[in-house]
């Protein structure tokens, strides 16, 4: 049995959109050189950056633990090399995870993912 490739290295050049608020996810990203914007709110007239990460971060992260939507937009602040990190390698591995660790981390995602919820609820009142 061959072994596909695990993860895939790409570049994308300033201003570039990695991925979009509310577009569905199947990875996440490490940075390998420059730096991205997280925003939310980018279909409306004045979008939100929320950090501006950089070499040796992740983002993107929520999307290997469950398929819901993007939380919020991605954009290559600077020129960007990244490494992807597919939802289907992540599970792969995962599965090597002590369980009571793994049911940890997937209940850890579920209260990030509701308190994210909720302060954007909060937020748009």
């Amino acid at each position: 049995m061959t072994e596909k490739q695990s993860f895939s290295a790409s570049v994308y050049p300033a201003n570039r959109t990695i991925f979009d608020e509310g577009q569905a996810g199947d990875a996440a990203y490490m940075i390998v050189r420059g730096e991205i914007e997280v925003r939310k709110g980018t279909n409306t007239n004045n979008p939100r950056v929320l950090a501006v990460i950089g070499k040796g971060e992740v983002f993107g992260e929520m999307a290997l633990f469950d398929s819901r939507p993007r939380m919020a937009a991605a954009i290559a602040k600077t020129e960007v090399e990244l490494i992807r990190i597919e939802r289907e390698e992540f599970k792969v591995r995962l599965k090597s995870v002590d369980p009571v660790m793994r049911s940890m981390m997937l209940f850890l995602v579920q209260r990030v993912r509701n308190m994210a919820d909720e302060f954007m609820r909060k937020k748009d009142v």
